[in-house]
């Protein structure tokens, strides 16, 4: 028995220091985190491709979930980061986030979870439930958990290394993402009618490994976070931080909303929000709706979509890093609004597809989709550093992400309404029968051009005066 309480004792001591004492001592550990990083990044960014888009389309059509429907359970990631706004000052309380951040991480294993489903004798309905909650708690655990993610990230990556690190890390990130999912796309087309079950099956197995390495990468990564200080600087744990805590300011009633109201009083925060919300008004107005056309409608085969992202994606990788430095060079801004051109075109082609001339569009739609997205997410949340209070970062970047998905899931379940509506009531132009999606992609080439203006005329001009 006391053999059995040493090694507990030893156990959880070993968990202290990976999730509470590991500070950053050099900049060799800096660099060695920021690589970490790119490894669970890279596991992120797969495990979103595996278990989203064409993949979770074809699983929700296989339980019979209609076309509309699916666009708005896609946006659901979307509407789960409203649990950001009331955990981001229990979060903020935290000396150290690393263990939360990783506990969240885990939570992706229902992604994992929802792919076996199809594998039980069910009736579609409770297959339905299933899936849509398993998707949706996993979605809502890695909302929680991404301001804190990203502040842990900033902290390691000084402001002038931003732009260059972030493209670096996408450019490895989709490499390992494309590459996957071409690999995983081809499974998908052999498995195809009576053996679905089986690429669902793989699929899940592929997931549920990426969670596992997304979890040892972060787990790997040190946290420049400092506990509970003494007097004479050094970190205190355990029975001392705790004596510690005694002596700290009680929880105020109120904060949430002083908090709130603090950051849209700042002209730079209302800048970044506004910036965010034409982007989520672009994006989900068309977005995500389109695979489910290209399946459907289109009838484009899972290996065609895979491949043209495949070597589409390619393009992406090449010029991103080339794209992150010139972020760096001549601002944020700058070069997201010019990123934003690429997705403008990658809608308008959706636009113009119709089954006679499906391919040959859809391959220009992903190669400017390709070179919008080199930047596109870098320039966002690289304009949001920027703009928001670097002291409040992960409570502004809260503030931002919840009030923003809950926005983007009402764009998405408005396009949903009205795209089911264009189905049921089809349009006639010139004689030409138009499918619903190629409304729903004008309505993103109309918001992105807001956006760019926006950008252009509104966000580039503030970020001139703060750049040194």
């Amino acid at each position: 028995m006391s053999k059995l309480i040493l090694d507990l004792n030893w156990l959880l001591g070993h968990l202290r220091r990976i999730y509470f004492m590991a500070l950053p001592e050099n900049e060799e550990d800096y660099e060695k985190s920021r690589r970490y990083y790119i490894a669970g990044d890279s596991a992120t960014q797969t495990i979103a491709q595996l278990a989203g888009g064409t993949f979770l389309v074809s699983l929700m059509l296989s339980v019979n979930i209609p076309d509309a429907t699916i666009g708005v359970i896609t946006s659901m990631a979307s509407f789960a980061a409203l649990f950001q706004l009331f955990t981001m000052q229990k979060i903020n309380r935290l000396k150290k986030r690393k263990l939360f951040v990783s506990l969240c991480v885990l939570q992706k294993l229902f992604l994992a979870l929802i792919f076996f489903i199809p594998l039980m004798s069910l009736e579609n309905h409770v297959a339905q439930f299933l899936i849509i909650a398993g998707y949706f708690f996993a979605q809502a655990c890695t909302q929680i958990g991404t301001p804190a993610t990203q502040d842990w990230i900033a902290t390691l990556v000084p402001m002038d290394l931003r732009g260059s690190y972030f493209s670096r890390k996408d450019a490895i990130a989709v490499f390992v993402t494309v590459t996957t999912m071409l690999l995983a796309g081809v499974i998908m087309d052999k498995t195809a009618g009576p053996l679905q079950h089986i690429g669902f099956l793989i699929n899940g197995s592929l997931i549920l490994i990426l969670v596992l390495l997304n979890f040892w990468a972060f787990s790997c990564m040190k946290e420049p976070r400092h506990a509970r200080l003494n007097a004479f600087g050094q970190e205190m744990h355990g029975h001392l931080a705790k004596k510690n805590k005694e002596d700290a300011p009680t929880r105020q009633k109120g904060v949430l909303k002083k908090e709130i109201l603090e950051a849209f009083r700042n002209p730079d925060f209302r800048k970044a929000f506004w910036t965010n919300i034409l982007w989520l008004t672009a994006f989900y107005a068309s977005s995500p709706f389109n695979t489910s056309y290209q399946i459907k409608d289109l009838s484009l085969p899972f290996t065609f979509i895979m491949v043209v992202g495949f070597f589409g994606n390619l393009i992406r990788i090449a010029i991103t890093p080339m794209v992150g430095r010139m972020g760096d060079r001549f601002g944020m801004a700058c070069i997201y609004k010019y990123s934003l051109i690429g997705i403008l075109l990658n809608f308008a082609f959706m636009a113009l597809s119709v089954p006679s001339n499906a391919y040959p569009m859809t391959i220009a739609a992903t190669i400017f989709s390709a070179i919008g997205w080199s930047f596109a997410g870098i320039g966002l949340f690289g304009i949001q550093l920027e703009l928001i209070n670097e002291e409040k970062r992960t409570l502004q970047l809260s503030i931002l992400s919840s009030i923003g998905g809950v926005y983007g899931f009402l764009v998405s379940f408005l396009s949903g309404r009205l795209l089911s509506h264009l189905q049921h009531t089809p349009l006639i132009l010139a004689g030409t029968p138009l499918y619903a999606q190629q409304i729903t992609n004008t309505l993103g080439v109309l918001f992105l051009t807001a956006l760019i203006l926006y950008t252009k005329f509104v966000v580039q001009k503030r970020e001139s005066q703060l750049r040194p």
